[in-house]
């Protein structure tokens, strides 16, 4: 009985003594660190623009013409733009032209080329920023009294959107079809049981979505069956195998079908606003606000930045997602 306390003693004044040199043997509870919820590219939601290369033209304009972005370096920097909208035009033996119809033809940067070189640069010096999602949309592949088969056939205006994305973008910056699918059978089953690929393994890469349906985008998958190989998505349908990432713009009659798919694990593309719908001339957020609280992935807008004259503008910061980001997500995790 006396050796047990005289050992309990012992010990007691050992522990004192440890303490006093500022070791803690005993006790390791403070050294250990909280286990985050690791996050995946599906649970960002970030700001984009509508027709990222667009400068109204001179001299009086129809209302939808009538909106000017800086350059796409900028929209990045300045306004926390991620998601980005180039039209494409076939031209005979030059570059793919940028520009918006032949009415609206003002852009910041003339050619694919010259876009995707401005974009990359940018996230050359910011290596941080969560994957840029950039839609390109071919807007001369159909004409009056011709088939569209035809036309894509003899433009190859495909071939030549996969040619100059990889010219310019590196392949180690690029998150492809094949990178998400994985050793999955097909997208959809990808993206809605193992998830996207983690953030902090994407950063400072770009995905790149082919903006068409139809024939458009059933050529693109007649060329890359399953999407394998491929450089870019596809806007998605829903019920198929290629599903991944979707685009609606009516988060308000659409909202419950939005939800579901980002629920589901499907990113989706939405829109803030639309000047023939005069939410920016009457300051209407309801459209824009929609589109946040659904947890639509990417909300494009014109107006990422206020303008002189205009109250509205979209206030979003890139930031966890409110509907598919774990709870433990803070917005300084994202970027």
């Amino acid at each position: 009985m006396r050796a047990r306390a005289l050992s309990l003693a012992l010990l007691v004044l050992l522990s004192s003594f440890v303490g006093c040199l500022g070791f803690d043997w005993f006790d390791d509870s403070d050294n250990e660190e909280e286990t985050k919820t690791p996050l995946r590219i599906n649970h960002v939601q970030m700001k984009g623009t509508h027709n990222s290369y667009h400068v109204k033209p001179f001299g009086p304009t129809t209302r939808a013409y009538d909106y000017t972005h800086e350059p796409l370096d900028i929209q990045a920097e300045e306004f926390d733009v991620r998601q980005f909208e180039i039209d494409v035009w076939w031209s005979v033996g030059q570059q793919l032209r940028v520009y918006h119809n032949q009415y609206d033809r003002g852009t910041t940067c003339e050619t694919l080329q010259l876009c995707l070189g401005v974009l990359l640069e940018w996230s050359n010096t910011s290596s941080n920023h969560v994957p840029l999602m950039i839609w390109i949309e071919p807007k001369e592949w159909t004409w009056e009294a011709t088939d569209t088969t035809t036309v894509l056939d003899a433009q190859g205006i495909l071939e030549k959107i996969e040619e100059h994305i990889n010219v310019v973008w590196p392949e180690d910056k690029i998150i492809t079809p094949d990178d998400v699918r994985g050793e999955h059978q097909n997208l959809s089953t990808a993206v809605t049981t193992s998830g996207w690929p983690l953030l902090d393994e994407s950063r400072g890469k770009a995905i790149f979505v082919l903006l068409g349906g139809g024939d458009l985008r059933d050529k693109y998958h007649s060329q890359f069956p399953n999407l394998e190989g491929a450089t870019l998505f596809t806007m998605s349908v829903a019920n198929t195998s290629e599903a991944a990432i979707f685009s609606n713009t009516n988060p308000v009659g659409d909202g419950d079908e939005i939800r579901t798919l980002v629920e589901a694990g499907y990113i989706v593309r939405s829109r803030a606003d639309n000047a023939l719908d005069g939410e920016a001339d009457n300051n209407d957020t309801t459209r824009r606000d929609a589109a946040i609280e659904i947890g639509a992935h990417t909300i494009a807008t014109d107006y990422p930045s206020q303008v002189d004259g205009i109250e509205y503008w979209v206030d979003l910061s890139v930031r966890c997602n409110p509907v598919s980001a774990p709870k433990d997500c803070s917005d300084e995790d994202i970027e």
